[in-house]
């Protein structure tokens, strides 16, 4: 397993994000790095296509993680991502085979 990463660093707010699709398997998210403030909830949702698409991810936390899986991304290359919270940001990878 390798991960690459789809965000040039960190991101807050929303986005879109484009799967290289280089995996066995096709494109999949691969991992979510997210810090905090420690005091208020990161909120991180990873859709399918934009902010109607179904979702792929979703986690509120507290506290900073790093949480790593192959997540299937169901044939779309683009995901839209939203990270909410006082302090929260995240940087999003690509799964690779």
């Amino acid at each position: 397993m390798n991960l690459v990463a789809l965000t040039d660093g960190t991101v807050t707010s929303t986005g879109s994000m484009t799967l290289q699709g280089q995996s066995t398997a096709g494109g999949k998210l691969g991992g979510v790095l997210i810090t905090t403030d420690g005091t208020n909830a990161a909120v991180v949702t990873v859709q399918r296509n934009n902010a109607s698409g179904k979702t792929l991810f979703s986690v509120s936390t507290k506290t900073p993680m790093m949480i790593t899986a192959p997540i299937d991304s169901e044939g779309t290359s683009t995901l839209y991502y939203s990270v909410t919270g006082t302090g929260a940001a995240a940087q999003f990878y690509e799964w690779y085979a």
